[in-house]
């Protein structure tokens, strides 16, 4: 079906670093027009409507590293016409991402990945305009399925203050804060985890905070990000039998992505 409509979200970032220039000659490229433009500034609450699959309670992690990265400062909203706007409008998304994104917190765009996710965000972000205010129609769900969930991390840290120690490490390529050392003599191996989009931010995080004993909240982030980004991090050394137990528990978390591998 072809949808003459579709939006793009600027992040922060976007304007703060003055691509919006950028964005919208690979509008024209891809024969797209902006009709309407909007500066907003979120709120943690548009956050959590604009991204439902991710909960308070399963997701407390990603909600404040999106609040930490999307609120507070403006964004601008693109309302778009053109052929098959739709497909268009990802085709930008993903041109404007490969130039400019710098981390998983600050990929500079945002556009919806469903003809459903795309009719109920350009609802949210576009109904208070009267010259947009057409409702956007879409056979599909509304909602994206449910994300996996982890553990409630605010009973372990405060965690807007992690958030804004972590900022400056997960800008660019996250930083790699070097694996756990498990017991037993090393064998010259590790457990190397992968990036797995099946998996959260918050569920994976969940997993080596069991896998691995005594692990500080910031280190599993960091590691986490860092295997989301390179494709494979080492995140435990030591004994056999620990990496083993290591393997194990992450597989019984739903972690996929994760291997023995030579140091």
């Amino acid at each position: 079906m072809d949808h003459p409509r579709a939006f793009l979200l600027l992040k922060p970032d976007c304007l703060r670093l003055g691509l919006t220039g950028s964005v919208e000659r690979a509008i024209a490229r891809a024969g797209l027009r902006i009709v309407c433009r909007h500066r907003v500034t979120l709120s943690g609450a548009d956050v959590r409507c604009l991204w439902p699959e991710y909960h308070e309670a399963g997701h407390p992690l990603a909600l404040a590293f999106l609040d930490r990265y999307l609120t507070g400062e403006p964004s601008e909203v693109l309302h778009l016409r053109g052929p098959d706007a739709f497909e268009a409008a990802r085709r930008v998304k993903r041109e404007v991402r490969s130039r400019h994104a710098a981390g998983p917190f600050a990929n500079v765009v945002h556009g919806a990945q469903r003809h459903g996710e795309m009719a109920r965000q350009a609802g949210h972000l576009l109904g208070r305009c009267a010259a947009c205010a057409e409702p956007f129609h879409s056979d599909e769900p509304p909602l994206n399925p449910p994300r996996p969930p982890g553990r409630d991390f605010r009973a372990d840290a405060d965690l807007t203050a992690l958030v804004d120690e972590l900022w400056p490490l997960v800008q660019g390529v996250p930083a790699d804060p070097g694996p756990v050392r498990l017991d037993g003599d090393d064998t010259g191996q590790a457990v190397v985890l992968g990036s797995d989009p099946e998996q959260t931010l918050d569920s994976t995080v969940t997993a080596l905070w069991h896998a691995l004993p005594g692990v500080e909240l910031r280190h599993a982030v960091l590691l986490v990000m860092h295997a989301g980004y390179s494709g494979g991090t080492p995140v435990a050394v030591g004994g056999r039998r620990a990496l083993d137990d290591c393997l194990r528990i992450l597989r019984a978390h739903g972690v996929r992505a994760c291997w023995r591998g030579l140091i």
